[in-house]
């Protein structure tokens, strides 16, 4: 049997080298050119991926928004804009309010309006079984920096979930305070408005 290791004496083709090396230069300037079989795998694997990843439009970043619902709506809130999230505590009614004012809560030793989000998105208030008290739903703090402090009444608290909120604007009849409406529902909400508005 022939012997094909190299010995310290035999000769390298340096034709067959350059030609193999020339080959395969050849084939990467293909590839990065967007051609040839590497391309064609880099792209077939680029196409599924793609295929697999949820279309989203674009590339604008998912905000995290807490799904809070309402009496029949889910509502989606810019996590950037709350504080706390307590039970409903005792509630004191205020005499001559604004008809979404449900009235005065104290959360951390501080005395805030308590604001139902349903009534200020046009639909109507969550009952409130105990009177005066709130026992049912939760208070969400709002930040209001140097305005007057302010809570959101809802019935639940579901989840923290990243969204990709859609361009389209909503429907008028969904209120001054609903900026779109995703494909499952959701209202989610223009905090700035909002905002602006509880703490005058």
């Amino acid at each position: 049997m022939a012997d094909d290791t190299p010995t310290a004496g035999s000769s390298i083709d340096w034709g067959l080298v350059r030609d193999s090396v020339a080959r395969r230069n050849a084939a990467m300037d293909e590839a990065f050119a967007g051609h040839g079989p590497w391309a064609d795998a880099v792209l077939r694997r680029r196409a599924e991926a793609l295929a697999e990843r949820p279309e989203t439009g674009d590339d604008r970043p998912l905000v995290p928004l807490l799904l809070a619902r309402g009496a029949a709506t889910l509502y989606g809130l810019d996590l950037r804009h709350l504080a706390h999230i307590v039970p409903m505590p005792r509630l004191a009614p205020v005499p001559g309010g604004a008809p979404a004012m449900l009235g005065v809560i104290a959360v951390g030793g501080r005395v805030m309006r308590l604001f139902d989000l349903d009534r200020l998105c046009g639909g109507a208030a969550l009952p409130l079984p105990g009177g005066e008290r709130g026992e049912a739903g939760y208070a969400i703090v709002l930040r209001t920096g140097s305005g007057r402090p302010a809570a959101l009444r809802v019935a639940a608290v579901e989840r923290v979930a990243d969204i990709d909120p859609p361009r389209a604007a909503a429907p008028p009849e969904a209120g001054g305070f609903v900026r779109s409406i995703t494909a499952d529902r959701t209202a989610v909400l223009d905090m700035t408005a909002l905002l602006d508005f509880v703490k005058a």
